[in-house]
């Protein structure tokens, strides 16, 4: 059933890029009837969201019956990931074309290279699912009962690369946005709405993480796959500690003497992210090395 729903909702998702396609050109264009097509693209955010959730329960099930994390696999969540991470910033570049290349007459050029590469994200994670849901429905995939513990070192796997991806793009956009922002003046609006931004950007590694804490409180007895964990952590934990000394001294570096800047808070976030991406590095080698 979850398999036929996401399959109907990636279809949805799919047909609307055209939709999206000529909903951008129309804007560019000048077109004055952007309160309705923006009335459409709302709905293809609306699918798009739907399909995000079922998508990550259909692969939740598929490790319980027996999938493996092969590249197919690993690409198809990073790919939706990232596509999800994309739908928030999808809103702010279309909020800001609205107001800034409509009313005032901005080109809004960073804004339309975002939406138009975005599309390119999103046929990319439907193209993927695509090819795992076909594998699926083919058999190439033997998908047969597995034991608890194999179910429980992919989802740990996969909650690695989801710490990756979202660390690499949380540094992407705080570097990026500690450039484009340079000297700006210190603004309550701004600093809120970055912070939002990052805490988007982390979030999809949050809900792996609340949802590894649950399945461990449910767990009567520790296995040996538990305390091999519990010892990569600590040893991944304390690779990044080490490391963040050196990111807060070059954090302390550059920001010295911008205290008047709203850049002076994007410290704490790239903090974040660079932290996040050595941890799950290491956690990863580690892993991969059994």
């Amino acid at each position: 059933m979850t398999l036929f729903i996401t399959l109907v909702l990636l279809t949805i998702s799919f047909l609307w890029i055209f939709y999206d396609i000529y909903a951008y050109l129309e804007i560019k264009a000048g077109s004055d009837a952007f309160e309705r097509i923006s009335k459409f693209i709302g709905i293809g955010f609306v699918a798009r969201i739907l399909l995000y959730i079922s998508f990550g329960i259909f692969v939740l099930k598929a490790f319980r019956n027996g999938l493996r994390s092969e590249r197919l696999v690993i690409l198809s969540i990073i790919t939706g990931v990232v596509s999800a991470i994309c739908l928030v910033f999808d809103l702010a570049a279309l909020e800001d074309i609205g107001t800034d290349y409509l009313v005032h007459g901005d080109e809004c050029t960073m804004e339309w290279i975002w939406l138009f590469s975005s599309l390119a994200v999103r046929l990319l994670f439907y193209v993927t699912v695509y090819l795992l849901i076909i594998r699926i429905l083919r058999g190439i995939k033997s998908l047969t009962s597995t034991r608890k513990t194999i179910v429980d070192e992919i989802i740990y796997e996969v909650t690695q690369y989801v710490g990756i991806v979202c660390s690499l793009i949380g540094i992407i956009f705080t570097s990026y946005a500690y450039v484009a922002l340079d000297d700006f003046p210190f603004r309550n609006w701004l600093v809120w709405l970055l912070m939002f931004y990052c805490l988007v950007i982390i979030l999809p590694y949050f809900t792996m993480i609340i949802y590894w804490i649950i399945r461990l409180t449910g767990k009567a007895e520790m296995t040996l796959f538990d305390e091999k964990v519990r010892h990569d952590i600590a040893h991944s934990g304390l690779i990044a500690w080490l490391v963040s000394i050196a990111v807060m001294v070059l954090i302390f570096v550059v920001h010295f003497g911008k205290a008047s800047s709203a850049t002076m808070f994007m410290w704490f976030p790239f903090y974040l992210f660079s932290t996040l991406l050595v941890f799950s590095v290491s956690l990863l080698e580690r892993y991969k090395k059994r």
